[in-house]
């Protein structure tokens, strides 16, 4: 149960970290805030600091802030008072559209910087499974992707982790088809199994049918570290891309595409198996998750960060804004719709999980 509710802190924090982005993006350009929020109502405490009032909130899951204007109000400036008390709506395009990207901006922010402590913290090296063929002697075994290897024994002889691929490729090659004891860690799980490799295996899968992979980061000073979190941040944001572009190209022609996504049960238990591995596999984890939420909110679709910047964009071409009941109604049907995946997305994880 703990475990669990460092995973939805943790998640919190993110969303959160992403709030915080148009928070003081607002303030940059001295838009009035009315309020930011830590969960969602009903309030439990709240305290005003100028014109924000900052709460504190009875539902813990995430966060949100309250921009002046977002609705269209506008609020006239009179030579008495604050130009902090200019609305969301009085602003040029550009600014507002930089308020709504300030979001996406934090959580790449977040990304980096976790993934800059989990270099500068490094992660040991193991080998692991990353794939286990169908009807293999592995698979009849219970290895699992995700296993990483402690021991390989083979009569007298073994070898202890961490295990090199090409000694354990040797040390398999050499037993023929004699049996193989492993001894696996699964999460917090230690498991022994045995095992025994075949002559004439099919092509491409070898003689265990197993895809094995050396995972592990050397630790790294501060600005090593900072440096190789920048890197790895680009180099993820790159993959994630990609993945959202493949997954939205092919969700119609391929439906069975979707049964690969996830919502908050499934990234909760993904998230606890992560930390089952150690607490920097965590780190790791929610960096990729920070910058999947960048990258998810950068589509331009209703409800989302990128389909109001999208809305914006369309407001610069006719030169006049989009009316508000229009806004409401595209917004409104985004989010009914993105309940709608939610949903079946949860309902999926609790047949997947449970």
């Amino acid at each position: 149960m703990s475990e669990i509710l460092l995973v939805v802190i943790s998640l919190s924090v993110l969303i959160i970290a992403h709030e915080a982005g148009h928070f003081f993006s607002a303030k940059f350009f001295r838009v009035r805030v009315d309020e930011f929020g830590i969960g969602f109502p009903p309030r439990i405490f709240g305290k005003k600091f100028g014109k924000t009032l900052y709460s504190v909130n009875a539902l813990p899951f995430g966060g949100f802030v309250k921009i002046f204007g977002e609705d269209g109000t506008s609020k006239e400036i009179s030579e008495e008072n604050s130009i902090e008390e200019r609305a969301f709506s009085d602003i040029s395009v550009f600014r507002r559209a930089l308020i709504l990207l300030g979001g996406i901006s934090m959580n790449i922010v977040a990304g980096w910087v976790i993934l800059s402590v989990v270099f500068m913290m490094g992660i040991p090296f193991h080998l692991g499974i990353s794939d286990v063929a169908v009807n293999s002697p592995a698979a009849r075994a219970d290895i699992r992707p995700g296993d990483l290897i402690l021991t390989v024994t083979h009569g007298s002889d073994r070898i202890n982790d961490p295990i090199s691929s090409e000694d354990f490729k040797k040390f398999v090659v050499d037993s023929g088809e004699d049996e193989l004891f492993l001894e696996l860690q699964r999460g917090k799980e230690i498991i022994s199994v045995s095992t025994h490799g075949r002559r004439t295996p099919p092509e491409g899968e070898g003689s265990l049918g197993l895809a094995i992979s050396m995972s592990g980061i050397p630790k790294e000073n501060f600005f090593q570290a900072l440096v190789s979190g920048a890197q790895e941040t680009v180099t993820t944001l790159g993959f994630i891309v990609q993945g959202f572009y493949t997954l939205l190209s092919n969700i119609f022609s391929s439906p069975e595409i979707a049964k690969n996504l996830s919502g908050p049960v499934g990234i909760v238990m993904i998230a606890k198996q992560a930390g089952d591995l150690g607490f920097v596999f965590f780190l790791q984890l929610m960096a990729l998750i920070s910058l999947n939420l960048a990258v998810f909110n950068c589509v331009p679709f209703p409800a989302l960060d990128g389909g109001r910047v999208l809305l914006l964009f369309i407001e610069w071409i006719k030169r006049s804004p989009v009316s508000v009941r229009v806004q409401t109604a595209i917004n409104a049907g985004g989010l009914i719709l993105l309940l709608a995946l939610m949903v079946f997305v949860t309902f999926q994880d609790i047949g997947r999980f449970f």
